[in-house]
């Protein structure tokens, strides 16, 4: 009955610190579709409506975030320069919310017996290596500042970069 309890206190916090980054994830990924479908359809609504949620909802993550990485070399090659690695964010983001959102919470005898301020293992996740709350709150932190830089680069989108400017 106790390792019962402490598996589902174990569950509760893992479910309850996933949600958070993984909801932020989708944030992302709908943003980014937003983005797209701002790029390729700047002014009809119903051309936006399709593009939206016959072509940019049905994108993978990974699609989404190498057209708009093309995008912004392309167009923007000054701010890409300055703020490329945001796409190295974004890749590392997408691996973890992956992991987590397929894998299970390491309940093995030595896990259950960690103190639950020492993190909770992912066994999917560098090998059950625990991610402490304070490690979850990072990649959300990275989450929420990739999040401004996408607002950055919707600012840029109606203004395409020129050799003179």
């Amino acid at each position: 009955m106790i390792i019962s309890n402490r598996r589902d206190k174990y569950t509760r916090k893992r479910v309850n610190s996933e949600a958070v980054f993984l909801n932020l994830l989708a944030v992302i990924e709908r943003d980014i579709a937003l983005l797209l479908t701002g790029y390729f359809c700047t002014e009809d609504p119903l051309k936006q409506e399709l593009f939206f949620d016959r072509i940019a909802c049905r994108m993978s993550l990974e699609q989404k975030r190498i057209l708009l990485a093309e995008i912004v070399k392309e167009d923007y090659p000054r701010y890409w320069e300055r703020n490329g690695k945001f796409l190295l964010d974004l890749q590392q983001l997408q691996e973890l919310r992956n992991k987590l959102a397929h894998s299970i919470v390491d309940v093995s005898d030595q896990a259950l017996k960690r103190p639950l301020e020492e993190g909770i293992g992912f066994v999917q996740w560098k090998g059950g290596t625990p991610i402490t709350e304070q490690e979850l709150d990072q990649w959300c932190a990275r989450a929420n500042m990739l999040l401004g830089t996408l607002a950055e680069i919707k600012s840029l989108l109606p203004f395409k970069e020129t050799a003179g400017t």
